[in-house]
């Protein structure tokens, strides 16, 4: 008899022992998910986006945004191909309520036009978006679902352009500092395809091009890609750069970031083809044809 007591004293044990437990690992759960719970998103390195539309991205996209922990540490991350100019978002705890989002954006080469569209593009010919010229000047609307028609004539592939839009549609990137690029002769566009042209190499040097101008805060109008596949940045006021091949690219734009602000008020052609590690003067070509037909600038 006495032996049956003890079993049944220690089973009694265990179980309270077993309740204890759980009802520990349930207080602590509970602690843990109120400790950290979500209440304030810093976003920085963004551009395109404003603070707003990425919070709003994490709220309504990451399904554990709701704990900074869970949201920070697990590798579950949300499907942000609706969002055309964002790469990546990642997160780091700053306290218990508050988490960053740190935002990488895709690198926007430029656009070309067609038909009315504006198709922007990244660093690997990529179609980003493509968006209304109507819709960027109103700031509304809806993408023209029309045949676009390339640089010579061409129809273009507008395949799934309506769509793409319609899933970005709550957010309005900011598309300053996009250059038009001109001259790549596009015969076909499908959102998140290459753009169809004769030269895709010219894309690797589009896009050195483009982080040294963002470097240097030296944003063009205009990128003209000749049938020599040579660069002409055109700026206000009728300034061509012309920096040749993408040879000595770095040495080119920080000789022009020295020289642009001269040429304010000015006309003409400045020429960068041969700019190297040594070369000193470079020379800027009137178009008033009182001046002189070409001066120098250092």
């Amino acid at each position: 008899m006495g032996g049956k007591k003890k079993r049944k004293k220690k089973r009694r044990m265990r179980i309270r022992g077993i309740l204890l437990g759980f009802g520990i690992l349930v207080m602590a759960a509970l602690l843990f998910f109120v400790i950290f719970q979500t209440k304030n998103i810093e976003v920085t390195g963004n551009d395109r986006y404003t603070d707003g539309e990425i919070r709003r991205i994490v709220e309504q996209q990451e399904p554990l945004s709701f704990n900074t922990v869970l949201l920070t540490f697990l590798p579950y991350r949300a499907d942000l191909s609706g969002v055309p100019f964002l790469e990546t978002i990642t997160y780091e705890i700053v306290s218990p309520t508050t988490v960053r989002a740190v935002v990488e954006e895709k690198v926007t080469v430029g656009y070309v036009e067609a038909d009315g569209q504006k198709v922007y593009f990244d660093g690997k010919g990529i179609v980003l978006e493509c968006i209304s010229q109507e819709e960027t000047e109103a700031e509304s609307g809806t993408v023209d679902s029309q045949p676009l028609t390339g640089e010579q004539g061409e129809a273009l592939d507008s395949e799934s352009l309506p769509t793409a839009k319609m899933q970005s549609q709550e957010y309005d990137p900011d598309l300053e500092n996009i250059p038009e690029v001109t001259g790549l002769n596009v015969t076909s566009v499908t959102v998140g395809e290459s753009l169809i042209t004769e030269h895709t190499e010219i894309f690797g040097s589009l896009e050195a091009l483009i982080r040294l101008l963002d470097r240097f805060s030296l944003w063009p109008e205009q990128v003209e890609i000749t049938e020599e596949q040579e660069m002409i940045l055109h700026y206000s006021g009728n300034i061509r750069i012309r920096l040749g091949t993408d040879d000595c690219l770095e040495e080119k734009i920080t000789k022009l970031s020295g020289i642009l602000p001269q040429l304010e008020g000015m006309s003409g052609e400045l020429h960068l083809e041969d700019v190297d590690e040594q070369s000193g003067d470079v020379v800027f070509s009137r178009d008033i044809q009182e001046s002189e037909d070409s001066s120098s600038a250092s």
